[in-house]
Formats: C-alpha cells, sequence, structure tokens
C-alpha cells in the first residue's frame, strides 16, 4: 500500500455521529447465551463479520472430520484455477491407504470430482477427501503440505494437518476459531460449497447415507456444514441463513455461523448450536452504517494525476448491536491526511471503527474509489518539495502534516 505516512503523521477523523451512531455512555450490556455444555464453541455474523459470543475459542481441539473444510476450499481453489475439472472422474486410492472412517465406497470405476466433493461435504468421507488430494498435488503428502502453508496464509495460527481425510492422527490441531477462519473464507470465496454441504443425503454406487449434521431436519433455515463425531467428543461447523429486518423497511437474509467444539454427545452438540443461532438472531438487531457506494471522506493525494482521492467501502457497512440498543454505538474514521500516488481502486486507505459504549465491535476498511495516475515530471517534483516541506513542520494545515516524500 503505497502510504507513505506513519502511524505518527495519520489523522484520526473523529465523525459527526450519525442518528444511529450517537454515544450513549449507559449502554454497555453485551448479552451471553446461557446453557451451552461444550468446552469450547463461538457464534458468529457472516452478515458483518462480527464474533458475537465465545467461550474457550482458541482451545486446542482435533478437527476430525472439520478437516474436509480445508480440502474442500483447496478443491474449489483448484477448480477455479483449472487444476481439475467438475466431472473429470478420479481413479480410487489404494485400498490400503485409506483410513478407517466415513466413505462413499469407491469402486475400481472412481468418481468424478463433484461426487467426491459430495462425498467430503456431506459425510467427510475419508476416500473421497484422499483421492482429491491425489488428483490435485499428486500425493497426500504434497497436498498436506498445501494444507498447511494455506491454514498459515488465512491466519490459523493453531492449526496443523497431518492427513487430507481427517483421520484421527495425535499431530493434528486446530481450535474453533481457527475453523471459523476457514469455513468463513470457504463460504466467502466460493458460495457453491453451501450447495453441497446443505444435501440432507447422498447416494453413490448404489449406497445411501445421510448427513450427520442433524440440524439439517431440526431447522430449516441451516444449509451447512458439517459435524464429525470422535470417541466422547462431538463438534460440528453450522451455517444457517433467516430473514431478519434491517431498519423499518428493509428486509435482508442474514447468515449467522456457529462452531461447536468438544461437546459431550451428538446430542448435546446439535442441542448447543440451535441454542447458539436462536441466541445470535434473537438477541442482536442488524442495523446499516454506510452503503457501499456512499463516499465518506476525500483524502489528499500528492504526486497524481488528481489532488483528491474519493473514499468509500466495498460494501455495505452493517453491525449487529444488542437488541434495541441503537443509541450505544458511535463511530470513528481514521485516514491519513494525505496519500501519494499511485493509487489503485479498492486499495484500503483507512478504517471505519465501531463501539458499543467502550467495547470495540467491528472495524470496516476503507479503501479507494477510484485508481489514480501519478502526475508528470514536474507534477511529482512540486509534491516532493511539498512533502518535504510539510515534514518540516512548516505545513500549511495548523491539524496535521501530510506524508513523507
Amino acid at each position: 500500500m503505497p502510504l507513505v505516512a506513519g502511524l505518527a503523521l495519520c489523522l484520526a477523523v473523529f465523525l459527526a455521529f450519525s442518528p444511529v451512531a450517537k454515544a450513549q455512555s449507559g449502554s454497555n450490556f453485551w448479552p451471553m447465551p446461557s446453557q451451552i455444555s461444550a468446552d469450547s464453541w463461538l457464534l458468529i455474523d457472516l452478515s458483518t463479520g462480527q464474533t458475537l459470543a465465545s467461550l474457550n475459542e482458541n482451545q486446542p481441539m482435533h478437527p476430525g472430520g472439520l478437516t474436509a473444510l480445508m480440502t474442500s476450499y483447496l478443491t474449489f481453489a483448484a477448480l477455479r484455477d483449472r487444476v481439475i475439472r467438475l466431472e473429470q472422474v478420479i481413479p480410487s486410492p489404494p485400498e490400503s491407504e485409506i483410513p478407517p472412517g466415513p466413505r462413499i465406497f469407491l469402486g475400481a470405476q472412481g468418481a468424478s470430482v463433484k461426487e467426491l466433493l459430495e462425498g467430503v461435504l456431506v459425510l467427510a468421507a475419508h476416500d473421497a477427501g484422499l483421492a482429491l488430494a491425489r488428483a490435485i498435488s499428486g500425493s497426500e503428502a504434497s497436498f498436506v503440505s498445501l494444507m498447511n502453508q494455506t491454514a498459515q496464509k488465512l491466519g490459523m495460527r493453531q492449526t496443523v494437518f497431518v492427513n487430507a481425510s481427517g483421520a484421527f492422527h495425535i499431530n493434528t490441531q486446530s481450535s474453533a476459531r481457527d475453523l471459523a477462519i476457514l469455513a468463513s473464507t470457504l463460504f466467502q470465496d466460493f458460495p457453491d460449497a453451501l450447495t453441497y454441504s446443505s444435501r440432507r443425503e447422498i447416494s453413490f454406487n448404489g449406497i445411501r447415507q445421510t448427513n450427520p449434521n442433524r440440524l439439517l431436519w431440526l431447522d430449516r433455515s441451516v444449509d451447512g456444514l458439517m459435524a464429525t463425531d470422535l470417541p466422547g467428543r462431538s463438534s460440528a461447523l453450522v451455517a444457517a441463513k433467516r430473514p431478519q429486518p434491517l431498519g423499518s423497511q428493509e428486509q435482508v437474509q442474514r447468515r449467522m455461523m456457529v462452531v461447536i467444539s468438544q461437546a459431550e454427545t451428538p446430542e448435546k452438540r446439535v442441542q448447543d448450536a440451535q441454542r447458539l443461532l436462536n441466541f445470535g438472531y434473537q438477541q442482536f438487531d442488524l442495523i446499516r452504517l454506510y452503503r457501499q457506494n456512499e463516499v465518506s471522506a476525500a483524502i489528499r493525494v500528492y504526486k497524481g494525476a488528481i489532488d483528491s482521492l474519493n473514499t468509500e467501502f466495498r460494501q455495505d457497512v452493517l453491525v449487529a448491536i444488542p437488541r434495541n440498543q441503537q443509541g450505544g454505538i458511535r463511530s470513528e474514521l481514521q485516514h491519513p491526511q494525505g496519500v501519494v500516488a499511485p493509487i489503485v481502486a479498492n486499495q484500503p486507505v483507512g478504517e471505519l471503527r465501531v463501539w458499543f459504549g467502550s467495547r470495540q465491535i467491528h472495524s470496516v476498511s476503507l479503501v479507494a474509489a477510484e485508481s489514480v495516475r501519478p502526475a508528470g515530471l514536474l507534477g511529482r517534483a512540486i509534491d516532493s518539495l511539498v512533502l518535504w516541506w510539510n515534514s518540516l513542520g512548516f505545513s500549511p494545515s495548523a491539524q496535521a502534516t501530510g506524508p513523507s516524500p
């Protein structure tokens, strides 16, 4: 990002609060769910990206079948990059290499990538995951290396994968927080994943098997992703979409995601997930602070073909707040006083931060609404002198200096 202003030279622009963002010192109550039995869990509003509630979300756990989230993510990436094709038939892995656990029971004829994805996202099938790994990377070992590289790139700091199938291995590790990062990215980058994971059952080679995510039967708003059971422990990642009011005259489809780790039984896992979903939808309102194309601020441009840069947000800025507590939030927009060309449209140039009382509940990147080409030689030379002069403390503005040359 071609911003040469350091933090010391950054101007914090405190917005005049909008009608939905008036500070109110007395409003600082943040609800928490009760009767959740799992050791570790979190609830995320995917419509805003906010974590609404959590407990021990960084506690280490074995991902089990939720390993299939990464296998699926890399499969969709390979489809996008044309490494494989959806209708391409993939050979079955050797029987001796398939670990015990859920399977779609591949035969000698193999299966298409589409059928293997169904097996992975509905059943976390070990044979399907292994077949995809070999097709994409040539070997499971190479695929596992790619899994771990991707995990680090996504910020999954507590995750280590040892296999592509999700079979138990003592060195495999993740956390509810890391799995939420992975699932959120999967939803955002490859929305088709929900088409697979929302299926209640699949049939392959004449064998019909049902999705272990029982909430698909109990709650019509649930459309993914998956559940996994290990001896004495049950975990799940569940997504749901329900209509919710946005203001007094608008309604949107609001998506929530729950990660449950280390529930004592599959039954308690289902109960916990249902309680958390209902809690999120019932206890939090959704409000809009800004629309996507609403110009938020103009920033001085140095060494550019134009002198002023318009800014906007990548999408509507939505915020989840405790029900009927609109008066308790305030927002602050931070950006440098000046930026240096060239600038690319959609490049982050600042940040909007939102507080509920004393608690920061959201942050959203402010981006350039347009690209800015460099100025000619004379224009760049003049602005270099201006920046140098400003750096000496002789800025014409009494508020703050511009970026350094």
